[in-house]
């Protein structure tokens, strides 16, 4: 009995010591890093003046470093509506008075639909408190925050061949890989939406959505923006040779929400000729590098002056 209890304890041992290596390779992936570790929700500024939420483009497009107002860059890469407007709950408190949200109005989102977000939820538990989760569980948020190596499945792969490193926005998108990226990106946001019923099912889905964001922002003295960023022209007339109507549908869903709320304020950038023609600005066909991110930064602020919602 005593040899089969000092076997039980040391085969323990060893599991225990497996899962911790294991636990610590996988935290340590560039994976795990790119996706999980949010630092920048760690400090969140009292009386935000500025801040965007949105996916990879609003990520991607702002440089707060130099302006002066108290901003703050609420994005992540995926980001979903439902998670802007949870985001933006948890943090209302922060906001001043009249302070500024960018509601980012992307061309892949108009038309996505996601029910089940057990990829992500690794990330929000770690910042976002459990009402202004999708879904909450304990035990799983324990997964995800102390061993999510438990919680790996095929992710664990990483361990053995990493993803590169955050990309670090100085890179500037060349041919021919500019177009073989637009292509892949039109392919996939027009991807499942041939149907009518199915595309209008999915437009007043993610229209709904938003419009909870703004009535919320509104509710809350936070003055909402629509804003779409600079796309490149590669990928602007990728869509206008392949799917032309696609644009009627995507100013339809900024329309509709500024015939419901007639003060709200869009701002579309995906057209304009001080950033669709110059690639240098671009890291790939519809993102922002750090030196285009600077000016475009610039530019959406001196508007937002113009428009009377900055000092």
């Amino acid at each position: 009995m005593r040899i089969f209890f000092c076997k039980t304890i040391v085969l323990f041992l060893l599991l225990f010591f497996t899962i911790a290596v294991l636990n610590f390779l996988y935290t340590n992936t560039n994976y795990w890093k790119n996706t999980v570790v949010i630092e920048k929700f760690e400090n969140i500024p009292e009386g935000i003046q500025l801040a965007n939420v949105g996916s990879s483009h609003g990520e991607r497009s702002f440089d707060y470093s130099d302006v002066p107002y108290r901003s703050i860059n609420f994005a992540l890469g995926s980001q979903w509506f439902l998670y802007d407007y949870a985001i933006l709950k948890q943090y209302v408190n922060q906001f001043s008075r009249n302070g500024v949200l960018l509601i980012l109005i992307s061309y892949n989102q108009i038309f996505r639909i996601k029910t089940d977000f057990r990829d992500q939820r690794a990330r929000y538990y770690r910042f976002l408190d459990k009402e202004h989760m999708d879904y909450y569980s304990i035990q799983e948020k324990i997964l995800y925050t102390r061993v999510p190596v438990l919680t790996a499945g095929t992710t664990l792969k990483f361990i053995i061949k990493d993803q590169r490193p955050s990309i670090t926005r100085t890179g500037v998108v060349k041919e021919p890989q500019l177009t073989r990226h637009a292509i892949t990106r039109h392919r996939g946001w027009t991807a499942g939406i041939s149907d009518v019923e199915t595309r209008e099912k999915r437009f007043a889905h993610n229209k709904s959505l938003v419009n909870q964001i703004i009535a919320f922002c509104y509710a809350h003295d936070i003055q909402p923006v629509l804003v779409t960023t600079p796309v490149t022209s590669v990928l602007n007339n990728i869509f206008w040779e392949k799917t032309p109507d696609f644009f009627d549908d995507f100013y339809r869903f900024t329309r509709e929400l500024q015939e419901a709320y007639p003060s709200l304020l869009y701002l579309d950038y995906s057209h304009d000729p001080r950033f669709e023609d110059d690639l240098s600005l671009f890291s790939d066909s519809h993102h922002l590098n750090i030196v285009g991110a600077r000016k475009f930064t610039t530019v959406i602020i001196s508007d937002l002056q113009t428009n009377g919602l900055l000092p």
